[in-house]
Protein backbone atom coordinates (compact mmCIF):
# COMPACT_ATOMS: atom_id res chain seq x y z
CA UNK A 1 0.00 0.00 0.00
CA UNK A 2 2.86 2.57 1.08
CA UNK A 3 4.62 1.30 -2.11
CA UNK A 4 1.68 1.97 -4.21
CA UNK A 5 1.36 5.52 -2.63
CA UNK A 6 4.94 6.66 -3.32
CA UNK A 7 4.80 5.10 -7.22
CA UNK A 8 1.42 7.66 -7.81
CA UNK A 9 3.21 10.80 -6.04
CA UNK A 10 6.47 10.16 -8.28
CA UNK A 11 4.12 9.50 -11.20
CA UNK A 12 1.89 13.08 -10.55
CA UNK A 13 5.44 14.78 -10.13
CA UNK A 14 6.75 13.86 -13.13
CA UNK A 15 3.23 14.68 -14.93
CA UNK A 16 3.21 18.21 -13.32
CA UNK A 17 6.68 19.51 -14.26
CA UNK A 18 7.19 23.38 -13.76
CA UNK A 19 10.47 24.44 -15.91
CA UNK A 20 13.30 25.76 -14.43
CA UNK A 21 13.71 28.16 -17.12
CA UNK A 22 10.82 29.59 -17.96
CA UNK A 23 8.39 28.44 -14.79
CA UNK A 24 6.29 27.03 -17.43
CA UNK A 25 3.72 24.01 -16.22
CA UNK A 26 3.48 21.36 -18.29
CA UNK A 27 3.73 17.42 -18.75
CA UNK A 28 6.71 15.02 -20.26
CA UNK A 29 10.08 15.60 -20.81
CA UNK A 30 10.70 18.85 -22.91
CA UNK A 31 9.20 22.16 -21.85
CA UNK A 32 6.55 23.27 -24.66
CA UNK A 33 7.37 27.12 -24.44
CA UNK A 34 11.19 27.40 -24.65
CA UNK A 35 11.86 23.76 -25.24
CA UNK A 36 14.44 22.95 -22.58
CA UNK A 37 14.56 19.12 -21.17
CA UNK A 38 13.72 18.18 -17.77
CA UNK A 39 16.90 16.28 -17.53
CA UNK A 40 18.86 17.08 -14.33
CA UNK A 41 22.40 17.22 -14.64
CA UNK A 42 22.91 18.35 -10.43
CA UNK A 43 22.53 14.88 -9.69
CA UNK A 44 25.11 11.57 -8.70
CA UNK A 45 28.08 10.73 -10.16
CA UNK A 46 26.76 6.78 -11.15
CA UNK A 47 23.46 8.26 -13.07
CA UNK A 48 25.68 10.52 -15.64
CA UNK A 49 27.59 7.45 -16.00
CA UNK A 50 24.44 5.02 -16.17
CA UNK A 51 23.15 7.96 -18.67
CA UNK A 52 26.14 8.10 -20.97
CA UNK A 53 26.40 3.95 -21.08
CA UNK A 54 23.36 4.19 -22.03
CA UNK A 55 23.78 6.87 -24.79
CA UNK A 56 26.65 4.57 -26.07
CA UNK A 57 24.70 1.81 -26.21
CA UNK A 58 21.63 3.29 -28.09
CA UNK A 59 24.72 4.50 -30.75
CA UNK A 60 25.74 1.34 -30.94
CA UNK A 61 22.78 -0.38 -31.62
CA UNK A 62 21.71 2.89 -34.54
CA UNK A 63 25.33 2.00 -35.82
CA UNK A 64 25.18 -1.98 -35.96
CA UNK A 65 21.54 -1.93 -37.49
CA UNK A 66 22.73 0.42 -40.30
CA UNK A 67 25.74 -1.41 -40.97
CA UNK A 68 23.85 -4.97 -41.27
CA UNK A 69 21.18 -3.34 -43.55
CA UNK A 70 23.85 -1.38 -45.78
CA UNK A 71 25.79 -4.49 -46.30
CA UNK A 72 23.15 -7.39 -46.82
CA UNK A 73 20.43 -5.40 -48.20
CA UNK A 74 20.99 -3.36 -51.02
CA UNK A 75 18.36 -0.31 -51.14
CA UNK A 76 16.57 -1.43 -48.41
CA UNK A 77 17.86 0.80 -45.81
CA UNK A 78 17.79 3.40 -48.28
CA UNK A 79 14.36 2.59 -48.91
CA UNK A 80 13.52 2.23 -44.96
CA UNK A 81 15.05 5.86 -44.44
CA UNK A 82 12.84 7.69 -46.80
CA UNK A 83 9.95 5.73 -45.87
CA UNK A 84 10.21 7.26 -42.37
CA UNK A 85 11.79 4.25 -40.39
CA UNK A 86 14.41 6.42 -38.91
CA UNK A 87 14.60 5.99 -35.12
CA UNK A 88 16.10 2.63 -35.59
CA UNK A 89 18.95 3.64 -37.84
CA UNK A 90 21.68 6.40 -37.85
CA UNK A 91 21.35 9.10 -40.44
CA UNK A 92 22.78 8.18 -44.05
CA UNK A 93 24.91 11.31 -43.96
CA UNK A 94 26.68 10.66 -40.51
CA UNK A 95 26.93 7.23 -41.51
CA UNK A 96 28.91 8.30 -44.40
CA UNK A 97 31.31 10.96 -42.11
CA UNK A 98 31.90 7.86 -39.79
CA UNK A 99 33.03 5.24 -42.28
CA UNK A 100 34.87 7.76 -44.21
CA UNK A 101 36.84 9.28 -41.61
CA UNK A 102 37.50 5.21 -40.68
CA UNK A 103 38.57 4.44 -44.30
CA UNK A 104 41.01 7.95 -44.93
CA UNK A 105 42.40 7.30 -41.47
CA UNK A 106 43.57 3.17 -42.01
CA UNK A 107 44.12 3.93 -45.45
CA UNK A 108 46.91 6.97 -43.90
CA UNK A 109 48.02 4.55 -41.58
CA UNK A 110 48.71 1.40 -44.47
CA UNK A 111 50.07 3.58 -47.19
CA UNK A 112 52.33 5.42 -44.31
CA UNK A 113 53.52 1.84 -43.88
CA UNK A 114 54.03 1.33 -47.55
CA UNK A 115 55.97 4.12 -48.41
CA UNK A 116 59.57 3.88 -46.66
CA UNK A 117 62.17 5.13 -48.69
CA UNK A 118 65.67 4.36 -47.26
CA UNK A 119 68.38 7.07 -47.88
CA UNK A 120 69.90 5.33 -50.62
CA UNK A 121 67.14 5.54 -52.63
CA UNK A 122 66.62 8.74 -51.31
CA UNK A 123 69.98 9.81 -52.79
CA UNK A 124 69.61 7.69 -56.10
CA UNK A 125 66.45 9.66 -56.71
CA UNK A 126 67.41 13.07 -55.90
CA UNK A 127 70.92 11.83 -58.66
CA UNK A 128 68.59 11.21 -61.26
CA UNK A 129 66.20 13.92 -60.86
CA UNK A 130 68.92 16.40 -61.01
CA UNK A 131 70.79 14.51 -63.51
CA UNK A 132 67.14 14.84 -65.51
CA UNK A 133 67.52 18.86 -64.89
CA UNK A 134 70.69 19.44 -65.97
CA UNK A 135 69.97 17.73 -69.17
CA UNK A 136 67.37 19.95 -70.17
CA UNK A 137 69.47 22.66 -70.83
CA UNK A 138 73.17 22.60 -70.40
CA UNK A 139 74.49 25.52 -72.44
CA UNK A 140 73.19 28.00 -69.58
CA UNK A 141 72.76 28.26 -65.52
CA UNK A 142 70.00 30.62 -65.52
CA UNK A 143 67.18 29.54 -63.67
CA UNK A 144 64.67 31.99 -65.62
CA UNK A 145 65.69 30.40 -69.17
CA UNK A 146 65.37 27.06 -67.47
CA UNK A 147 61.83 27.41 -66.27
CA UNK A 148 59.53 24.17 -66.43
CA UNK A 149 55.43 24.30 -66.96
CA UNK A 150 53.91 22.20 -64.03
CA UNK A 151 50.40 22.93 -63.43
CA UNK A 152 50.39 25.64 -65.58
CA UNK A 153 52.56 27.63 -63.33
CA UNK A 154 56.46 28.17 -64.44
CA UNK A 155 58.70 26.42 -61.75
CA UNK A 156 62.37 27.05 -61.75
CA UNK A 157 64.65 23.68 -61.24
CA UNK A 158 66.32 24.47 -58.03
CA UNK A 159 62.45 25.04 -56.15
CA UNK A 160 61.58 21.84 -58.09
CA UNK A 161 64.51 19.97 -56.52
CA UNK A 162 63.43 21.78 -53.26
CA UNK A 163 59.78 20.26 -53.63
CA UNK A 164 61.25 16.64 -54.42
CA UNK A 165 63.69 16.70 -51.75
CA UNK A 166 60.87 17.67 -48.96
CA UNK A 167 58.61 14.82 -50.41
CA UNK A 168 61.30 12.23 -50.09
CA UNK A 169 62.62 13.77 -46.67
CA UNK A 170 58.92 12.95 -45.11
CA UNK A 171 56.62 11.16 -47.11
CA UNK A 172 54.10 10.23 -45.11
CA UNK A 173 53.06 13.64 -43.93
CA UNK A 174 52.77 14.57 -47.67
CA UNK A 175 50.89 11.46 -48.32
CA UNK A 176 48.22 12.54 -45.38
CA UNK A 177 48.08 16.09 -47.06
CA UNK A 178 47.01 14.98 -50.31
CA UNK A 179 44.48 12.07 -49.31
CA UNK A 180 43.12 15.15 -47.07
CA UNK A 181 42.48 17.07 -50.52
CA UNK A 182 41.04 13.90 -52.08
CA UNK A 183 38.61 12.86 -48.95
CA UNK A 184 37.30 16.77 -49.65
CA UNK A 185 36.82 15.78 -53.61
CA UNK A 186 35.34 12.77 -53.40
CA UNK A 187 33.06 14.11 -50.47
CA UNK A 188 31.85 17.01 -53.19
CA UNK A 189 32.04 14.29 -56.22
CA UNK A 190 28.44 12.65 -54.36
CA UNK A 191 26.09 15.25 -55.12
CA UNK A 192 27.64 14.67 -59.23
CA UNK A 193 26.68 10.71 -58.62
CA UNK A 194 23.48 11.72 -57.50
CA UNK A 195 22.27 13.93 -60.47
CA UNK A 196 23.40 11.48 -62.93
CA UNK A 197 21.35 8.88 -60.58
CA UNK A 198 18.06 11.64 -61.04
CA UNK A 199 19.05 12.32 -64.85
CA UNK A 200 19.17 8.48 -66.02
CA UNK A 201 16.13 7.36 -63.26
CA UNK A 202 13.61 10.42 -63.12
CA UNK A 203 10.93 8.43 -64.54
CA UNK A 204 10.56 6.64 -61.05
CA UNK A 205 9.48 10.11 -60.50
CA UNK A 206 11.71 10.55 -56.80
CA UNK A 207 13.17 14.12 -55.52
CA UNK A 208 16.66 14.86 -55.91
CA UNK A 209 16.83 14.22 -52.34
CA UNK A 210 16.07 10.42 -52.59
CA UNK A 211 19.06 10.13 -55.12
CA UNK A 212 21.39 11.79 -53.22
CA UNK A 213 20.31 9.58 -50.09
CA UNK A 214 21.44 6.54 -52.55
CA UNK A 215 24.38 8.34 -53.21
CA UNK A 216 25.22 8.58 -50.15
CA UNK A 217 24.46 5.03 -49.07
CA UNK A 218 26.39 3.42 -51.98
CA UNK A 219 29.78 5.51 -51.15
CA UNK A 220 29.11 4.87 -47.87
CA UNK A 221 29.53 0.99 -48.72
CA UNK A 222 32.64 1.32 -51.08
CA UNK A 223 34.34 3.03 -48.03
CA UNK A 224 33.71 0.63 -45.85
CA UNK A 225 34.36 -2.25 -47.55
CA UNK A 226 37.95 -0.97 -48.30
CA UNK A 227 37.87 -0.69 -44.69
CA UNK A 228 37.90 -4.87 -44.58
CA UNK A 229 40.17 -4.72 -47.06
CA UNK A 230 42.75 -2.26 -45.23
CA UNK A 231 42.37 -4.36 -41.68
CA UNK A 232 43.23 -7.28 -43.82
CA UNK A 233 46.14 -5.99 -45.33
CA UNK A 234 46.94 -4.43 -41.83
CA UNK A 235 46.81 -7.53 -39.36
CA UNK A 236 48.12 -9.97 -42.12
CA UNK A 237 50.97 -8.10 -44.24
CA UNK A 238 52.99 -10.52 -45.35
CA UNK A 239 51.35 -13.15 -47.62
CA UNK A 240 51.65 -15.05 -50.64
CA UNK A 241 47.99 -14.56 -51.39
CA UNK A 242 45.55 -11.49 -51.23
CA UNK A 243 41.66 -12.92 -51.62
CA UNK A 244 40.43 -9.91 -50.05
CA UNK A 245 41.47 -7.96 -52.86
CA UNK A 246 38.50 -10.21 -54.81
CA UNK A 247 35.66 -7.97 -52.76
CA UNK A 248 36.23 -5.29 -54.81
CA UNK A 249 34.21 -7.31 -57.77
CA UNK A 250 31.27 -7.28 -55.24
CA UNK A 251 31.11 -2.77 -55.83
CA UNK A 252 29.47 -3.48 -59.27
CA UNK A 253 27.30 -5.74 -57.80
CA UNK A 254 26.50 -3.92 -55.09
CA UNK A 255 25.55 -0.50 -56.67
CA UNK A 256 23.47 -2.84 -59.54
CA UNK A 257 21.20 -4.29 -56.25
CA UNK A 258 20.69 -1.23 -54.71
CA UNK A 259 19.71 0.58 -57.89
CA UNK A 260 17.66 -2.24 -58.74
CA UNK A 261 15.18 -2.12 -55.26
CA UNK A 262 15.03 1.31 -54.86
CA UNK A 263 13.69 1.95 -58.52
CA UNK A 264 12.26 -0.63 -59.66
CA UNK A 265 13.26 -0.92 -62.49
CA UNK A 266 13.65 -4.23 -65.11
CA UNK A 267 17.23 -6.03 -64.76
CA UNK A 268 18.10 -4.62 -68.13
CA UNK A 269 17.02 -1.20 -67.99
CA UNK A 270 18.83 -0.51 -64.27
CA UNK A 271 22.08 -2.53 -65.56
CA UNK A 272 21.84 -0.21 -68.96
CA UNK A 273 21.71 2.81 -66.84
CA UNK A 274 24.19 1.78 -64.07
CA UNK A 275 26.97 1.13 -66.70
CA UNK A 276 26.03 4.58 -68.29
CA UNK A 277 26.01 5.87 -64.98
CA UNK A 278 29.82 4.57 -64.02
CA UNK A 279 31.18 5.84 -67.21
CA UNK A 280 30.17 9.52 -66.72
CA UNK A 281 31.33 9.15 -62.75
CA UNK A 282 34.41 7.71 -63.88
CA UNK A 283 35.01 10.59 -66.21
CA UNK A 284 34.29 13.05 -63.54
CA UNK A 285 36.42 11.01 -61.07
CA UNK A 286 39.65 11.44 -63.64
CA UNK A 287 38.84 15.02 -64.20
CA UNK A 288 38.56 15.22 -60.13
CA UNK A 289 41.56 13.96 -59.45
CA UNK A 290 43.01 15.47 -61.80
CA UNK A 291 42.27 18.72 -61.04
CA UNK A 292 42.86 18.08 -57.01
CA UNK A 293 46.07 16.96 -57.44
CA UNK A 294 47.50 19.74 -59.81
CA UNK A 295 45.94 22.21 -56.90
CA UNK A 296 47.41 20.00 -54.12
CA UNK A 297 50.97 20.68 -56.13
CA UNK A 298 50.27 24.53 -56.11
CA UNK A 299 49.11 24.58 -52.42
CA UNK A 300 51.59 22.15 -51.03
CA UNK A 301 54.63 21.85 -53.12
CA UNK A 302 55.50 24.92 -55.45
Amino acid sequence: MTEKIEKNSKETELNNTACKNCKTQFKGKFCPNCGQSVYEFEKPFRFLIVDLVGNIFAFDTRLWKSMSSLIFRPGKFVEEYLNGHRARYMSPFRLYIFVSFLFFLLLSIYAGSQIQISEKVRNEINLSFNGQIDSLNPETDSLKTNEINISDRSVSPKKLTNALSKVLNNPKMYMDSFLKFVSWSLFFLMPVYAFFLWLLFRKSKKYYYSHLVLAINQHTFVFLLFVLIICFKLIFPIRAYYPENYLIASIPIYLFFGKLHLYKRSWSKTLLRMITILIFYGIALFITLFITWNFWIKMELL
